[in-house]
């Protein structure tokens, strides 16, 4: 009984067209529809699913997140264009995926793939992560993603706040912005002399990067992240910290990277669009809802460094489906072996990974 009242709210202004791919999609994946313009709805009747579209992605979406008890409910952003833009504003604001307004097949295979029941919120069975960002909506989003790796997160709205909570010897995690204070590298000291023994994620605008690696280069158990990339960026970055990334099986190391690739099971005709979140110079994982069911698969994607894009053959070697988990050190996505391809296309993945490690390493 529980499946046949599954709730798929739609969030956004609709056409008749739009409305009409919407009504077969829920249908086809076993949903009860609703399309709305706001997620008030949600308070009355919490959904299992919920579909924004893209112009109401800032202020629905975020919305959903300020509510803990929406914390797992999976959100697919709806956008005309699916692109690397589209997919880096529905991260930032929490969303799951972003799937072509107006298509059907692609939203079908989505809903089918998220499960078939309401998750639970997972448990904090990794330590405490303190977030320290003046940004409420960061806070929010960033919140989400280490509470469902199994964080238990606490927040600061001050700088002052920071060294006594750091100090807590629950707090494993500190994840700090520059825009609370530009030179955090006293701050993780006053901390560290409180006791602290937390590792240090400090956020900052793509300007202040190479000044906060320098500045920060010295200092073990502290990195730098791009506080404008996508918000999972922070899972990435944890693992290597707490060397849950099992970087030292690999023979090159995984570099944080996104850009829009289109995969699809060798030999299928159609390709589903996803996005890079890491990758080596044999391999990459990629963000979807929809991992491929097949083993071999193709993808065209564009190297770092390059404006050409590249075909390669590759091999699954995992998938990770959506849901909360304790032992999560990805989204969901699914990781690649690249084993083929075209000499040229190899070169041209080869080069633009060795000039985009060079750049950050």
């Amino acid at each position: 009984m529980e499946e046949q009242n599954r709730l798929l709210l739609a969030v956004g202004r609709f056409g008749p067209g739009d409305r009409r791919v919407l009504e077969t999609a829920a249908a086809e994946a076993a949903y009860n529809l609703e399309v709305t313009d706001t997620i008030v709805r949600l308070r009355t009747r919490p959904a299992h699913a919920l579909l924004v579209e893209s112009s109401a992605l800032a202020e629905q979406a975020f919305a959903v997140r300020l509510d803990p008890e929406h914390a797992t409910v999976p959100v697919l952003a709806l956008s005309s264009d699916v692109d690397e833009l589209s997919f880096a504003t529905a991260f930032a604001f929490g969303a799951d995926d972003v799937v072509p307004l107006g298509r059907a097949r692609p939203l079908i295979h989505r809903l089918r793939a998220l499960p078939r029941q309401k998750l639970p919120a997972s448990g904090d069975g990794r330590g405490s992560a303190l977030i320290a960002d003046p940004d409420q909506s960061r806070r929010v989003v960033l919140g989400r993603v280490l509470k469902n790796a199994g964080y238990s997160v606490i927040f600061a709205a001050s700088a002052d706040d920071v060294p006594s909570y750091a100090g807590d010897g629950d707090v494993v995690l500190v994840v700090l912005s520059v825009e609370l204070d530009a030179r955090p590298r006293a701050l993780i000291e006053r901390a560290r002399s409180s006791g602290s023994a937390a590792m240090w994620i400090v956020t900052a605008p793509p300007r202040m990067l190479r000044e906060q690696r320098l500045a920060l280069a010295d200092l073990n158990g502290v990195t730098v992240m791009d506080g404008y990339g996508p918000t999972e960026n922070v899972l990435f970055l944890s693992n290597e910290l707490t060397g849950r990334g099992f970087a030292n099986q690999r023979a090159s190391p995984r570099l944080l990277y996104g850009t829009a690739v289109a995969a699809r099971g060798a030999g299928r005709v159609e390709d589903e669009i996803g996005f890079t979140y890491n990758i080596s110079l044999n391999g990459l994982y990629i963000r979807t809802l929809v991992p491929p069911d097949d083993d071999s698969v193709w993808l065209e994607l564009r190297p770092p460094r390059s404006e050409r894009r590249v075909r390669l053959v590759g091999r699954v070697a995992w998938r990770r489906p959506f849901g909360s988990s304790q032992r999560a050190t990805v989204p969901p996505g699914f990781g690649v072996e690249i084993v083929d391809g075209a000499r040229a296309d190899l070169a041209a993945w080869s080069a633009g990974y060795e000039a985009f490690a060079s750049s950050v390493g």
